[in-house]
C-alpha cells in the first residue's frame, strides 16, 4: 500500500521513463476513501486531499486524517490505533511498507 509508478513514453527518443512512487505517511495530512453507511470500504493509499474539502473526486466520498503511523506489531489493526481504554473515536487502518508500518485513519472532526 502506497506505492505507485508512473511511466511516460517518449515517441520522440523511444524510452520509456518511470517513476516509482512511495508513500510518506504523516500524520494530519488527509486521503481520500469510499464509504459506504458506517464502513469505509476501500482507502485511497496514494491520495491528498484538503482536509476541509467539501467535495471530493469520484469514485471517493469521503475524506480521512492520518491519525498516526507505528510500526506494525503482530496481528496489526485498527484496534492498535486506540490512544487508551477510554479512546472512543473510531480508526481505520491499512498496513503498509510491506506490512511494516501500520496507518491508521480517523475521521475528520
Amino acid at each position: 500500500m502506497g506505492r505507485d509508478r508512473w511511466s511516460y513514453y517518449s515517441a520522440i527518443t523511444g524510452r520509456t521513463t518511470t517513476l516509482c512512487l512511495n508513500r510518506v505517511w504523516v500524520k494530519n495530512y488527509c486521503v481520500l476513501a469510499k464509504q459506504s453507511g458506517n464502513t469505509i470500504t476501500a482507502i485511497g493509499s496514494t491520495t491528498a486531499a484538503d482536509c476541509y474539502a467539501t467535495r471530493v473526486p469520484v469514485p471517493y466520498n469521503q475524506v480521512l486524517v492520518v491519525a498516526a503511523v507505528y510500526r506494525a506489531p503482530a496481528g496489526a489493526n485498527a484496534s492498535h490505533c486506540r490512544t487508551s481504554a477510554q479512546d472512543p473515536l473510531r480508526y481505520w487502518s491499512l498496513l503498509a511498507d510491506g506490512g511494516n508500518t501500520l496507518v491508521c485513519f480517523r475521521a475528520r472532526s
